[in-house]
């Protein structure tokens, strides 16, 4: 009997709300294909609104607090914390790959985020991301992998460097280099696919969701207009690449399309919370000095890394590392006096962390205060308005317990706050009493020069396959497709899993002969345990996260 193989593509930010018009109007024929013969749904990704923790649920099964990721980074805002950035070695649960390869299965992975070091699977990889860079130890599985790439021709690339500073000094440029790594991406998984026997191959274009980030129109153009031709060739050419894919696969092979997070336009309003607790008296500002200071390191940073090389920015955050790590504080949270702190928000407005005494470097709230002040932020924010409409632009606050369970949840924010897209804007408005706080934008700020797209909660799913029933299904968690393929691939699916297979995408009479399985979750890390990184592979990843925008 023919063995079964999955092909799993990750369309990173790719949305129904492109793909639907697009493939309506002929633009991409092969997803058409896909979509009409196979059956497609929207993908619930939150609360994993972010691409580090999202991939991590999507290729585990597992959510936030049972796997540790929960963003690109370890970032405590406050003194004597440092930046680290996360890498796949500060996973805690295996992702389908490795457990397939330990079962026997032949595997390939590449560019998937959240990835770094390779695994030495039964198969092939590439990391993602959080890698230091191309050359880095443990970068790709076997380890002369990349030369054998550069001898056929690949100039294989992570990502677009400095895409950030890019997008403002030469905007044109941006489309170019975004396609010219989607052309080194579509040559390897090919070149791959051809050359390396597979069960199970998993790869992730990052260009959707570069160009999303920098091209989405300012105004609600219609999909044919001009306006999206840089994201709409973006989505052409990787449509084109997956026509060749097609011809490659065979008839007991099926295809998966997934992406970690849908897209729309970039709202600021999500990115005042921490201005309106300041108007609260939830939050303070420094004063004097230390607020000198504070404007001084967040204007020095960003120059001090236009003007000095970069070859010597590393020995000099060495160097200096507390005058490194207070600028980064600064620049993220900048001036705030945390001892007149009780809360604060992450930068991105998804969640709302207490300023907890024995919690937080710089904590202040006893926690015999803890849940009532929680309660009160709550109702604050469930308050929230459209100063415009006067619509409620949350759609619900939840406590983190009630999201995350598993030994790493308490590394949350402690409520996670679900926007309302079709009525949040560029303004806050909190109406309590007889005058409304109403927080509008100040100046222009990295979001609104930079970003002109931003994550939204729904991403896409499709399959296509001889055991895939044809037809439109309804919500998907995220948390479901790591158990899908290991039962596409007769492996049974672990007790413990937050997701569960999608069992009614497949065709009766497969499901009929083959029931899930469910087993206990052996330990099968059968990795190195990875040396930790040292200072300049931390730099080197925190250079690329501050280039895409990611961290400041």
């Amino acid at each position: 009997m023919q063995k079964t193989r999955t092909l799993i593509i990750g369309l990173d930010g790719a949305t129904f709300d492109l793909l639907e018009p697009w493939t309506r109007a002929g633009y991409l024929p092969v997803i058409a294909k896909l979509m009409d013969h196979g059956i497609h749904g929207p993908l619930c990704v939150w609360p994993n609104m972010n691409s580090a923790a999202a991939w991590s649920s999507l290729i585990t099964g597992y959510n936030s607090g049972q796997h540790g990721i929960f963003d690109f980074g370890e970032r405590p805002p406050q003194r004597g914390v440092n930046f680290r950035p996360i890498t796949g070695a500060d996973r805690k649960k295996d992702p389908f790959w490795r457990i397939l390869s330990a079962a026997g299965e032949k595997v390939g992975v590449i560019n998937v985020p959240i990835s770094y070091p390779a695994d030495p699977l039964n198969g092939f990889m590439l990391s993602g991301m959080d890698a230091p860079g191309i050359n880095s130890h443990g970068f790709s599985y076997p380890p002369d992998l990349c030369d054998e790439l550069r001898q056929q021709g690949i100039d294989y690339v992570i990502d677009v460097p400095n895409l950030s500073s890019l997008s403002r000094r030469s905007p044109l440029q941006v489309p170019w280099l975004v396609e010219r790594m989607i052309d080194a991406r579509c040559r390897t998984i090919l070149y791959l696919m051809k050359t390396r026997p597979w069960n199970v191959l998993m790869a992730v274009f990052i260009a959707s969701d570069r160009m999303q980030h920098y091209f989405w129109p300012r105004t609600q153009a219609s999909f044919e207009d001009a306006a999206w031709e840089p994201i709409r060739k973006i989505y052409k050419k990787i449509d084109s690449f997956l026509r060749d894919v097609l011809a490659l696969i065979d008839d007991n092979t099926t295809v998966l399309l997934v992406s970690d997070h849908g897209f729309g336009p970039a709202l600021r309003g999500q990115f005042f919370l921490n201005r309106l607790f300041a108007q609260l008296g939830l939050l303070g500002y420094g004063h004097g000095t230390n607020q000198l200071k504070g404007k001084i390191l967040k204007k020095l940073l960003p120059y001090s890394r236009q003007i000095i090389p970069h070859r010597l920015q590393h020995p000099l955050a060495r160097a200096f590392p507390n005058l490194h790590g207070h600028a980064l504080s600064e620049t993220v949270f900048s001036g705030i006096d945390w001892s007149q702190t009780h809360v604060f928000a992450a930068f991105h407005g998804g969640s709302v962390t207490i300023n907890l005494e024995g919690r937080q470097p710089e904590g202040i709230i006893p926690p015999k205060d803890y849940h009532s002040l929680r309660e009160r932020i709550r109702g604050i924010l469930l308050n929230l308005t459209d100063e415009k409409t006067g619509r409620p632009i949350i759609l619900a606050v939840h406590r983190s317990e009630e999201l995350y369970h598993g030994p790493w949840a308490d590394k949350s924010g402690d409520l996670i706050i679900q926007w309302d897209y079709d009525a949040l804007g560029d303004s806050l408005c909190y109406r309590f009493g007889e005058r409304p706080i109403i927080v509008r934008p100040l100046k222009k700020t990295r979001f609104s020069d930079e970003w002109k797209g931003f994550h939204r909660p729904m991403g896409i799913f499709i399959a296509y396959g001889p055991h895939i029933k044809p037809g439109i299904r309804g919500e998907i968690s995220i948390y479901d497709i790591a158990p899908t393929i290991l039962y596409l691939q007769d492996h049974p699916v672990f007790q413990d899993m937050d997701g569960k297979v999608l069992i009614d995408i497949f065709k009766d009479e497969y499901v009929s002969r083959h029931p899930v399985r469910q087993i206990e979750p052996p330990d099968i890390k059968s990795h190195e345990p990875m040396q930790k990184l040292d200072e300049e592979e931390r730099h080197k990843i925190e250079e690329r996260l501050r280039g895409l925008g990611y961290i400041e």
